[in-house]
């Protein structure tokens, strides 16, 4: 038995064939899937060095000029460069332009400024282009504003200043210079302006029109950012009421505008695009990364002439994280909407050994406040993962942004590539670029991209360092090849023979999907693409021998490959190879499908001479999305389908959702509400577990041939919400379950096929690490799907409640648990001190928050339920003082204890209470607010047991329990939250004074109990004589008679019996009352 697979034109086969022959096809798939691997040729790189500590590498930028020569530089920053000329002896820092060439140290510096003094001035600290013919900007954020030089009141203020270039890197019109100092001539002082640092960021908008200057050191470190115009033509138009815009409005200079609290550093990174708030507007992006210790970033609009209005602020997770240390924009999922990229190199997670992360904020289409759930990418662990994060183009030119993540300090230092792609980002780097590989220590500090330098249609990537070095990365052309793979019968019949089968032409064609025709690069020519045809992979991976041997193989293969050469020739034409396998014979697995996998790469082209100082033209490389390799496999024809060789399967499932305990096979169902539906009580559970039983059985025993086949190819999809994530499974061995790269669907493979009468049972872990306390249900679709015939297959959704368990608890303690009350009864008037009151005892109770802050719930109180006086409004237990600690700020209602009261009472004593009965008092609300806090916080009471109450009211009870209640309350829009009580009990005793002067004389006892006595023989006394305990004789008292039984054969009846005439008689006896002694009573029965 053979088969055919096809790459070629039609290839008849001979009639008198007596070997049965399958065909297959390859041609044209679409783009899938991701693989590690990109486009960044790390073989061929450029480096620039500079001269040893000046940081040259701090910061770069891609730049391509067009006048007066076209030209591509690197312009790296070196902000402790050496001065020249006036400044020599000092160290301004510089600005390198560097040709793309392959030498090292052919770079030149910019001719910026050469006045005044500007040591330490770090000229370079930043630098950004335009892009092609657009202008360059470099700011130095230490440059000083002197006054009163060389005199004893001399003041230095660093504002910093910036440098505007036209695309040569010369002054050409009016906006050209250094006159970028927006902080000069304004109030000094760190509170103001004197710290302005104006450039520790600088960035252009994309319409090329203004320009971004953060100035993280105003307004005593609050931070600002200004937009100017930064437009030669709106300038001549005479447009001149656009800008500039400053976040405390440029004309007010208000710092209560600023949405951020002081020390914040807003302006530390900034950035701009449209399509973030909406499609026709600019948005600008400012970073903080000190707000409120954890990092903001600000979304900003344009509201009026002079003012920057914030739209939207994202908070940081984690305390000291930086967060937006760094921002970028891009789109990564095509979508018109511009997604968010904020850096947080700080943050900090030691059980998981994660240092530094990356949030990806994809765009809900403007709606921020409701949909904004950033992905959180991780980097290793002190890594300073996110320091750096750069928009760097669509590399691959597979219409999706990518970006690249700057880890200095991972190792030798490390660049993480992110490919976009139409569900948002793939989270997994599509390619790491580590410095240790071409000898550079804290790679990756700063990066450029977006920009093709070596004039192939692919944008290149430049990574810089703090180890006076640059590195080019340049992109590889990517080249698609389309194919197809169709299999012709799609399955082995193994009962027929000799048939023949004909071989159907496929295409493989080449292709580079670039922009416009007009702007398509020219081909790169391949000679050949090397095709290799695997069969029955899975089973040798398993150790299994294989079932088929290729018949045009060479003698250096093994049986179960082939390996073709495909000649190309141009774009998109379309060429064919065949391969042809046979079937072992006598094989014994019919039931797995055999394997195939197809696999195509470039043939290797011998490298060609180059200049040395020209670069050398790099390859293509196949595109990574979809893979090279090819997956098929050829089913048997199969059985368990009935006579009619169709398959009607009858698949149902059922769920139950759970919990399992660490390292248990347990499995514990969620409880159920009175509806019967589950509840999922979010604490400190982090997994759920997914209970399913999936059978094929007859829907009606009766008829079991209507339906129940086997169930062939049968799958079960998973398809979770947002707030779960696949993480792991117990299935049976047959099973296998896979879950997509950010777990939200699991595909799980139940055999091939599901027998009829199968029951399978497995479970699937869920992670509800991104459960909030919005969120009331959890939901998964359970599809079943199989090609045997089921047309009433429909999805099922697994549903259970969600009721928050907040992390909030109060416990409480007392201090003594026992009192003792004794002595006189003594009025609120006679009392001098709290002494007089009764017996001390301290109440504590503490409320523990284990999890973040409480602002997002609502408004929470801590309630103490006071026992303060009886029924009868006698005094109970007295609270002398409330102190709360845990918030300097918090104070309790009532704010002062309960004073005494002389009240009016009844002097008549009440009905006092009996052992055991449940006495109820009067309660008052203590009512603390429990502002956000983390830790715990405690109040504590100090309070008298009222001594004269006890003594009144309870003065033969042995013991009292007395029963404190505290909870929690939070006012808040959530409804689902639940929250825990506490009670703390405090025993009170009498003393043995109390309770003595209640007890009955002895003396009392004893005339009593002999009193008893007397009474008791008095009593016999007259009963004996009056004859009440003499016998009386039995014999006189009842008549006496005797039975004798007479024989049977004497009785007259016997007679009757005998004769045949049964009479039935009743029983008759006869006796005398006063018979004599010696004659006997006769006893009569008959039968």
């Amino acid at each position: 038995m053979a088969a055919l697979v096809g790459h070629g034109n039609p290839c008849p086969l001979s009639s008198d064939s007596s070997k049965l022959w399958t065909t297959f096809i390859l041609g044209v798939l679409t783009l899938s899937t991701q693989v590690w691997g990109f486009n960044l040729d790390t073989t061929h790189t450029l480096h620039k060095l500079g001269d040893p500590g000046t940081f040259f590498g701090f910061s770069l930028a891609l730049h391509q000029q067009r006048n007066p020569d076209p030209q591509s530089w690197i312009l790296v920053g070196a902000p402790r460069a050496a001065g020249q000329g006036k400044l020599t002896g000092s160290r301004p820092g510089a600005l390198f332009r560097c040709p793309i060439t392959p030498e090292e140290y052919d770079c030149e510096r910019v001719d910026i400024d050469g006045d005044e003094s500007k040591h330490n001035q770090w000229l370079g600290v930043t630098v950004k282009s335009q892009g092609i013919g657009g202008k360059v900007v470099t700011c130095a954020h230490l440059y000083e504003l002197r006054q009163r030089v060389n005199q004893s009141s001399e003041t230095r203020d660093p504002i910093g200043r910036c440098y505007v270039l036209s695309e040569d890197l010369t002054n050409r019109d009016d906006l050209d210079g250094g006159e970028w100092k927006f902080c000069e001539g304004r109030p000094q002082g760190h509170e103001q302006f004197g710290f302005c640092q104006q450039g520790l960021s600088v960035s252009f908008t994309p319409d090329k029109n203004f320009i971004l200057f953060g100035a993280p050191g105003t307004y005593n470190w609050k931070g600002n950012m200004r937009v100017q115009l930064l437009n030669q033509t709106l300038l001549d138009l005479g447009i001149y009421d656009d800008g500039p815009y400053e976040v405390a409005d440029e004309k007010q200079l208000n710092a209560q505008l600023i949405p951020v609290p002081y020390h914040s550093y807003l302006g530390f990174s900034v950035d701009s695009a449209m399509g973030i708030m909406s499609l026709g507007e600019l948005t600008f992006v400012a970073g903080a990364p000190r707000a409120n210790h954890t990092g903001a970033v600000v979304l900003l609009k344009k509201d009026n002439v002079y003012r920057l209005v914030p739209q939207h602020i994202f908070w940081g997770e984690e305390l000291a994280s930086s967060f937006g240390y760094s921002v970028a924009t891009t789109d990564l999922n095509s979508d018109g909407w511009t997604d968010l990229i904020v850096g947080a190199p700080n943050f900090f997670d030691r059980k998981a050994e994660i240092g530094g992360a990356v949030y990806v904020y994809l765009n809900p289409f403007g709606h921020w406040d409701d949909q904004a759930r950033p992905i959180r990418l991780n980097g290793t662990y002190d890594s300073m993962f996110g320091m750096t994060v750069s928009n760097v183009g669509d590399l691959d030119q597979d219409g999706y942004g990518d970006i690249a993540v700057g880890a200095p300090f991972d190792g030798d230092g490390k660049v993480f590539i992110y490919r976009g792609s139409k569900s948002g980002i793939e989270t997994k780097p599509a390619q790491v670029l580590d410095g240790r590989d071409f000898d550079v220590r804290r790679f990756g500090y700063s990066i450029s991209g977006g920009l093709d330098i070596d004039n192939n249609h692919y944008p290149d990537v430049a990574v810089g360092s703090l180890n006076d070095s640059v590195v080019l990365f340049r992109s590889r052309p990517v080249i698609h090849v389309k194919r197809d793979i169709t299999i012709d019968p799609p399955q082995i019949d193994l009962e027929q023979s000799n048939l023949l089968f004909r071989c159907v032409c496929p295409d493989i064609s080449v292709f580079q999907p670039i922009c416009l025709p007009l702007c398509a690069p020219p081909f790169y020519s391949i000679q050949a693409l090397v095709v290799r045809f695997e069969a029955d992979t899975e089973r040798r991976k398993v150790g299994l021998p294989h079932r088929v041997t290729f018949l045009g193989r060479s003698l250096l293969e093994p049986e179960y490959t082939q390996t073709e050469e495909v000649q190309l020739n141009r774009q998109r034409h379309a060429v064919c190879t065949n391969a042809v396998f046979q079937l072992h014979e006598n094989i014994r697995d019919k039931l797995r499908p055999i394997s195939l996998v197809i696999t195509h790469t470039i043939k290797p082209v011998p490298p060609r001479r180059h200049s040395a100082k020209r670069l050398e033209k790099l390859p293509p490389i196949l595109n990574v999305s979809p893979s090279n390799t090819l997956h098929s496999e050829v089913n048997f024809l199969r059985e368990g389908c009935g006579n009619d060789k169709i398959c009607q399967s009858n698949l149902k499932l059922s769920y139950q959702f759970g919990t399992r305990p660490l390292n248990s096979d347990l499995f514990i169902p969620l409880p159920k509400d009175e509806d019967d539906v589950q509840v999922f009580s979010l604490s400190d559970q982090r997994l759920v577990v997914l209970d399913i039983t999936v059978t094929n059985m007859p829907s009606d025993p009766l008829y079991p041939e209507e339906d129940g086949d086997d169930a062939h190819a049968a799958q079960l999809i998973i398809s979770l919400p947002n707030t779960l994530s696949y993480a792991g499974s117990r299935i049976p061995e047959q099973m296998r379950c896979q879950a997509n790269q950010n777990g939200s669907q699991v595909e799980c493979d139940l055999g091939n096929p599901v027998k009829r009468n199968s029951k399978l049972k497995f479970s699937i872990s869920l992670s509800t690490a991104n459960i909030t306390i919005e969120t009331t249900e959890l939901t998964a679709e359970l599809s079943l799907k199989t090609i045997s015939e089921q047309p009433d297959l429909v999805p099922v959704t697994a549903y259970a409640k969600v009721v928050i368990e907040l992390p909030l608890s109060v416990s409480g303690r007392v201090n003594p648990d026992k009192l003792f009350f004794s002595g006189a009864v003594r009025g609120e008037s006679a009392m001098s001190s709290l002494d007089d009151i009764g017996s001390a005892v301290d109440f504590e109770f503490v409320v523990a928050n284990p999890g973040q802050a409480l602002q997002t719930l609502g408004s929470a109180f801590l309630n103490i339920m006071w026992p303060y006086e009886l029924a009868n409004e006698k005094w109970l237990l007295y609270p002398a003082s409330l102190t709360f600690q845990g918030h300097p700020e918090t104070q309790c209602s009532p704010t002062s204890s309960l004073k005494l009261v002389r009240r009016t009472r009844s002097r008549e004593p009440g009905k006092r209470p009996e052992r055991g009965l449940l006495i109820s008092s009067r309660c008052v609300l203590f009512q603390c607010p429990l502002h956000s806090f983390s830790g715990q916080a405690v109040l504590k009471i100090h309070a008298r047991l009222w001594n004269s109450s006890f003594i009144e009211d309870f003065p033969a009870v042995s013991a009292l329990e007395l029963l404190v209640r505290a909870n929690i309350t939070v006012k808040s829009s959530i409804k689902h939250l639940v929250l825990k009580d506490a009670a703390v009990s405090v025993m009170i005793y009498p003393e043995h004074g109390v309770t003595d002067q209640y007890w009955i004389p002895w003396w009392i006892i004893l005339i009593a109990i002999l009193a008893g006595v007397l009474l008791l023989a008095l009593l016999v006394l007259m009963l004996w004589k009056c004859g009440f305990f003499r016998r009386a004789h039995y014999k006189d008292k009842l008549p006496q008679y005797h039975a004798v039984k007479i024989p049977r054969e004497d009785r007259p009846q016997f007679q009757t019996e005998k004769s045949g005439g049964v009479q039935k008689k009743e029983w008759a006896t006869h006796w005398t009352p006063h018979a004599d002694p010696n004659r006997h009573t006769q006893i009569y029965w008959t039968l």
